[in-house]
């Protein structure tokens, strides 16, 4: 039988992993959107548009990083797992 020595962090690692994933989901289309403009029409673009585009580059940056961090808290979570027969 498996047991986790601690669930508080595997916890905290797969609250991270959902909240890492909205994030990632929701914003890698519209990132989409934008990368697949013509540079021309990107060119025309007005400036709030284009701040609009780095500012969701950076937000799927930091839900990459928050996968990352939740995938190394259960990792974590998980490797203190101690193997005991009931």
């Amino acid at each position: 039988m498996l047991k986790i020595q601690n669930p508080t962090w595997f916890f905290i690692g797969v609250i991270l992993l959902i909240l890492g994933s909205f994030i990632v989901v929701f914003d890698y289309p519209q990132i989409q959107y934008f990368d697949n403009m013509g540079t021309e029409l990107y060119a025309t673009l007005e400036s709030e548009q284009k701040e609009i585009h780095n500012r969701l580059k950076i937000e799927f940056a930091i839900g990459g990083a928050i996968i990352l961090g939740g995938i190394t808290f259960c990792i974590f979570a998980i490797s203190n797992i101690r193997f005991s027969k009931n």
